[in-house]
């Protein structure tokens, strides 16, 4: 591992993370883990990896009758899992959350929080084309802010409650780890063109994971090392294209475009690698699609000064195949794809307009 000289920490790397190791799920078995947006997709393969690895898991989301189906199927095959509805939008609301993990874990205290709660974007064209085409002099309708209020103000209240019960709940002499998973996307890495909330919201995810990645004694009471109290992780999750229901609507779109979708399995694979390997400090990892077995194309994107922000780890992902395509994804001339008319075939013209429409108002990675 390469050091620069005279350069303040921010610039110091940690090792990139090893994929031929294997992953021991056994360190985090009796581990109390809240995984937001957990009652289905994403999350809710990750809780489910978790429960079954032996945590105590906690299932944050606003999804109530979800919520209970999983947790409800987890705990019927003897698994450690409790669901509580949860505004993420809310502080108060998360705040409760993090006190019934407490109150749930055999140790009283929070170990892994998941931060996966998201949502879709929506195509600035598409506010922009209804905005002026309206007859009337009032002013324009003001764009929806859910996508950022869920994507980035709520993990911005899962990290400071993390910080603060991952401090409260840690007794002197408990060495061992915390760590706070963050869920970015790789169009926190990759332009998705006029998707600007979605694009804010994951570059944003992005830039909170590499302000706290060096801020390992943070969990001290003075925040400098200590032997006493357990050090700081937090790792960065950035999944393509997965298929989930919130992809099921643009998913033809994106086959026509050969974007290869991954699966949850593929994320679960990344998540479960950082979880389990108390040596991985401070690394992104781009979720690919699978080949053969979940997560085999899965890549640290080497975000840190040796590997120019990702710039090369990305770039190489693009041209090797893993990631290619998402650099195209919104580009007006590809749009035709979207209305049916590769190829300058007329069949199919009109299912496809409708998949165009999904297109245009709503994408997510």
């Amino acid at each position: 591992m390469t050091e620069p000289l005279n350069l303040p920490e921010t610039f110091y790397c940690t090792p990139k993370i090893d994929f031929t190791k294997r992953v021991d799920t056994s360190n985090v078995k009796g581990k109390s883990v809240i995984v937001t947006g957990g009652a289905n997709g994403i999350g809710a393969g990750c809780a489910t990896a978790l429960a079954e690895a032996g945590a105590y898991v906690t299932i944050l989301d606003i999804n109530e009758d979800q919520g209970n189906a999983i947790a409800k199927d987890l705990q019927s095959k003897g698994h450690h899992v409790q669901f509580i509805k949860t505004d993420i939008t809310s502080f108060s609301s998360q705040t409760t959350g993090f006190k019934s993990a407490i109150s749930f874990s055999p140790n009283s205290t929070i170990d892994i929080v998941l931060a996966a709660a998201g949502l879709t974007g929506h195509n600035i064209q598409s506010w922009l084309d209804e905005a002026t085409a309206a007859d009337s002099a009032d002013d324009p309708s003001p764009p929806m802010t859910a996508t950022i209020d869920v994507n980035l103000t709520g993990l911005f209240y899962n990290a400071h409650l993390a910080l603060y019960y991952f401090r409260k709940t840690s007794t002197p002499g408990n060495r061992g780890t915390k760590q706070l998973i963050l869920v970015s996307s790789l169009a926190g890495y990759v332009t998705l063109s006029q998707i600007p909330d979605y694009l804010a919201s994951k570059f944003g995810v992005r830039g909170m994971w590499k302000s706290l990645r060096h801020a390992i004694h943070i969990l001290s009471p003075s925040s400098q090392p200590s032997s006493q109290y357990p050090l700081f992780r937090t790792n960065l999750i950035a999944p393509t294209f997965i298929q989930t229901n919130m992809t099921a609507a643009i998913e033809p779109v994106l086959q026509a475009m050969n974007i290869e979708l991954g699966n949850i399995a593929d994320v679960v694979a990344g998540v479960m690698r950082v979880a389990c390997d108390e040596q991985v400090f401070g690394r992104a990892v781009a979720i690919a699609a699978s080949v053969k077995e979940a997560g085999d194309r899965n890549f640290d994107l080497g975000d840190d000064w040796e590997g120019k922000d990702a710039g090369e780890g990305v770039l190489e992902g693009i041209i090797g195949g893993r990631i290619r395509g998402l650099e195209i994804v919104g580009l007006p001339e590809y749009r035709h794809r979207a209305e049916g008319k590769e190829e300058g075939k007329e069949e199919g013209k009109e299912e496809g307009k409708e998949e165009g429409k999904a297109w245009n108002k709503r994408i997510n990675v």
